[in-house]
């Protein structure tokens, strides 16, 4: 090669970069047909949607060898959301085993003697995230629910059926399976009082939240309704709504202050409007959990005559103490409640984006594997499965399990990475089968609706304030599937509006690879790997 020529070729290359440059994006594989080319097609969506203005990145890879076919923006770092739940769900299901189950126990040390008489009656904690109204297994229409203390009923019942007549010592609600860390790292203070921000506890209750139900009065002028439910004192509710006429303005503000018994809810709601309801965080979820004891005790005919307490590990007592968990060895367990295997709050976690379980699942995995169940070593556990994936340093920047920290940084490629590895692993049905389902279910339940997509992605969602993700699995026409990530930041538009585009740019990455139009609707098939 002449040196004229070389210099020809070095400028050529260095105008490719000026004119397209990142944001242009690259197909490794030419797309089928007169189509146009994904990276255009995609920068048109962008510009059609006015979406130019945030920051995208994505990523299309093909299983199961995992070739890259086009990237864009492939190795920056993005705010993951609830994309962050496909880290924690996905090193659980490898690290604890889909069969893994969730043990809570009462005990007592020691044993009831001739009377039924016991001293301090422990409520112990290890996880369990499913203990309230929640029926499982999740079914994307299912309407039943139970007794939120439905477990705790049972465990009274065992406690009550051992013997135990009467309590004299203390209800000890033991939460120390978690060291005290409620929150995680820099979650905002306003998402502290809504459910999809309630504390993680290793006793948990309803899902540390209560159901508020808003609806109108009897006629306009008259006060609307405000109630808690399962437990209707559970707050002091400072109820100030006011039923407007049919057709006005829908306006409700919703109110509690960190660490306050009182929630304040005042505004208009219009006499023609549905039932709405929120879901507002519980302040001490151990603390109702044994309250709840012993209510359940006392029904049974259980004597109890002193308080309820909560044992916590801080982090202080987890670093320095020898043995925080000493004496719980000696005790006698008197009952004990086991869940369902953890594929079916996997499935539940990423169906419906659930936060708490996902947090208390980082904390589970830290407990059980290092006998020390903090965030911290949690997030060096899913570090230490990320860098396993073939995920570079400096690809991840893990700071909660839930995706709810705006601290938390992951590259596309590094999603699809951990994608692809879930492909190959032994325990793809269990993962694959816990993503939401197009049209069908989940938080894609209306997405994709009437679409050649119906059906055929399997993908996590994630979106806060400026930020949308989808990164799943897409099924072609031939049963073939792809690995996809498609992450947007800096948005300042509507969510509704970043939604729109990211499942534009779904449909454009399944006509780019969908091959020849099938005739007639395909068949459901095995995939081909």
């Amino acid at each position: 090669m002449s040196p004229r020529f070389r210099r020809v070729l070095v400028l050529l290359s260095a105008l490719t970069v000026l004119l397209g440059g990142s944001d242009a994006g690259r197909a490794a594989t030419a797309p089928t047909g007169r189509r146009a080319p994904l990276g255009r097609r995609i920068e048109a969506i962008l510009r059609r949607n006015d979406a130019r203005r945030g920051f995208w990145g994505i990523v299309v890879a093909r299983l199961p060898e995992g070739r890259i076919l086009f990237e864009r923006n492939a190795n920056h770092l993005f705010e993951p959301a609830s994309n962050m739940k496909l880290f924690t769900t996905a090193a659980a299901i490898e690290k604890l085993g889909p069969e893994f189950a969730f043990r809570t126990t009462v005990e007592t040390a020691p044993g009831p003697d001739a009377s039924g008489r016991v001293g301090d009656l422990f409520l112990v904690g290890r996880g369990d995230p499913n203990i309230g109204s929640r029926v499982l297994p999740y079914s994307p229409k299912a309407s039943e629910t139970q007794p939120a203390d439905q477990v705790l009923r049972e465990l009274a019942d065992q406690v009550a059926a051992k013997g135990v007549r009467e309590v004299a010592g203390d209800i000890i609600a033991d939460d120390r399976y978690y060291v005290y860390e409620p929150y995680g790292a820099d979650w905002s203070a306003q998402d502290l009082e809504w459910g999809y921000g309630a504390p993680v506890t290793a006793l948990a209750f309803n899902d540390n939240a209560l159901a508020l139900r808003i609806l109108p009065g009897r006629a306009a002028g008259e006060k609307a309704v405000a109630q808690l439910e399962p437990l209707p004192d559970y707050y002091s509710l400072d109820n100030r709504l006011v039923t407007t006429p049919a057709g006005t303005t829908r306006e409700i503000f919703i109110e509690r202050m960190p660490g306050a018994a009182k929630l304040q809810v005042w505004g208009e709601v219009p006499f023609d409007s549905p039932q709405e309801e929120e879901e507002v965080s519980i302040a001490n979820p151990p603390l109702l959990m044994g309250e709840l004891f012993r209510r359940a005790l006392e029904a049974r005919g259980i004597s109890v005559h002193s308080r309820v307490k909560v044992l916590e590990l801080a982090r202080i007592d987890a670093a320095t103490l020898t043995d925080p968990f000493a004496l719980r060895s000696s005790r006698l367990v008197l009952a004990e409640h086991k869940s369902l295997p953890l594929a079916q709050d996997i499935k539940l976690i990423n169906k419906v984006s659930q936060n708490l379980h996902a947090e208390m699942l980082l904390r589970t995995m830290a407990h059980e594997l290092n006998n020390y169940g903090s965030a911290e070593v949690g997030l060096e556990i899913l570090k230490a499965f990320a860098d396993g994936l073939g995920v570079e340093p400096g690809e991840t920047f893990f700071a909660d399990g839930s995706g709810l920290s705006r601290q938390a940084l992951v590259t596309p490629r590094a999603i699809v990475k951990l994608l692809v590895y879930m492909a190959r692993s032994p325990h793809y049905a269990v993962f694959f089968d816990s993503l939401p389902i197009a049209g069908t279910d989940g938080t894609l339940g209306d997405r994709f609706e009437k679409t050649p997509l119906e059906g055929r992605v399997h993908a996590k969602t994630g979106s806060f304030q400026h930020v949308s993700t989808l990164s799943g699995y897409m099924e072609l026409p031939s049963g073939r599937r792809l690995a996809f990530s498609i992450m947007g930041t800096a948005d300042p538009r509507k969510s509704k509006e970043r939604v729109q585009t990211i499942d534009a740019i779904a449909q454009a990455i399944y006509e780019a690879w969908r091959g020849p139009r099938p005739r007639g609707r395909p068949r459901a098939g095995p995939v081909k790997h």
